[in-house]
């Protein structure tokens, strides 16, 4: 039987997130980044306690390469700058998880690095990533993109990841 062929439109955390999830066996996924370096930009980022919990329990990944920082509440201020209200986050009985706040850049990394791993050979064939490939254009009832270069690129699922 054929691999059932996966598109992944975006190198990114979103990207690498879906790839993650969806790998399995008989599995054929390709991730299509428009960059040519597929390197995160940007600050901060954080996960609500649900996503954490995913992301550690049940898709095994290490998060400490990532330098987690667990997000303990909130506190609110008045105008004279007197402390009138906390909130706190701390919920992991209640979720099973943590909020927790990474660098852009070191949460992309271990997504990237856990997509394209074969370590996790029960988990399906690695992540193959394409940089310097932008998609110009979707046809999903053929199931085919079009990079900028000219190429179709076919496959049975196309799952759009490229952010705003």
């Amino acid at each position: 039987m054929p691999p059932f062929r996966i598109i992944i439109v975006g190198g990114g955390i979103a990207g690498f997130a879906a790839a993650i999830a969806l790998r399995g066996p008989n599995r054929q996924i390709t991730v299509l980044e428009q960059s040519s370096l597929n390197k995160e930009i940007g600050a901060l980022i954080s996960f609500q306690p649900n996503a954490s919990r995913i992301i550690q329990s049940i898709w095994g990944l290490d998060l400490h390469d990532a330098r987690p920082l667990v997000d303990e509440g909130f506190r609110i201020y008045n105008t004279d700058g007197l402390l009138v209200n906390t909130i706190p986050l701390l919920s992991k009985t209640h979720y099973e998880g943590d909020r927790l706040c990474f660098h852009r850049r070191d949460i992309h990394d271990v997504l990237k690095k856990a997509a394209t791993s074969d370590a996790c050979p029960k988990r399906g064939d690695p992540v193959q990533v394409r940089v310097a490939s932008k998609v110009i254009s979707c046809d999903p009832l053929r199931g085919v993109v079009v990079l900028a270069s000219g190429e179709e690129v076919e496959g049975d699922l196309i799952v759009g990841a490229d952010g705003m």
